[in-house]
């Protein structure tokens, strides 16, 4: 079962503490997500912060066609979509925080190695068209499928596949150019 789904049923019965668990397991991915449409972070974490307030007060109906995360990430999309038609975008590349992670107890050369690796795929990622940049991060960052960006992005099955094969060649050809 759906962890969001269940935690919104319990909030919209009147357990605050349903969407306390929502804001835990979706503030950040969906602030991170909505980066990818708004290039800037902070704009991409107001957007989120409304989408939670929307759910909070609006309490929109959510039927469950989809997993409870496509649909939360597909009311975070059309909030930034608004947010765009309102106001210009400033430019704030992909974060690095992103890509990096903690390196463990591996040896100082693995660790320059795989930062340098991170950097290099950054640097690529930012390169890229809106769309392909967002394509792959919900693809290989947040493991979504498919038929999820689909309906995350507003795009037909067969689009977002296309859209996906050539995010994917676009991204080899930079990464092979370096």
């Amino acid at each position: 079962m759906d962890n969001g789904a269940s935690s919104y049923r319990r909030f919209l019965a009147g357990q605050d503490e349903g969407l306390r668990e929502i804001i835990d397991l979706y503030y950040d991915g969906l602030s991170l997500y909505l980066n990818t449409y708004l290039d800037n972070l902070t704009d991409a974490e107001d957007c989120a912060e409304e989408a939670m307030i929307v759910l909070a007060t609006k309490k929109p109906h959510f039927s469950g066609n989809s997993s409870f995360k496509t649909w939360l990430y597909a009311i975070g999309r059309n909030l930034a979509i608004d947010r765009l038609r309102r106001k210009p975008p400033e430019t704030e590349p992909l974060s690095e925080e992103l890509v990096c992670g903690e390196y463990g107890q591996r040896s100082a050369e693995a660790a320059l190695l795989e930062q340098e690796e991170r950097e290099r795929l950054l640097v690529a990622m930012n390169d890229l068209k809106p769309d392909y940049r967002r394509v792959l991060t919900l693809k290989f960052y947040y493991g979504m499928e498919l038929c999820d960006i689909a309906k995350v992005m507003g795009k037909s099955s067969a689009g977002i596949y296309h859209l996906f094969e050539r995010a994917k060649k676009s991204l080899r050809m930079k990464l092979g150019s370096r």
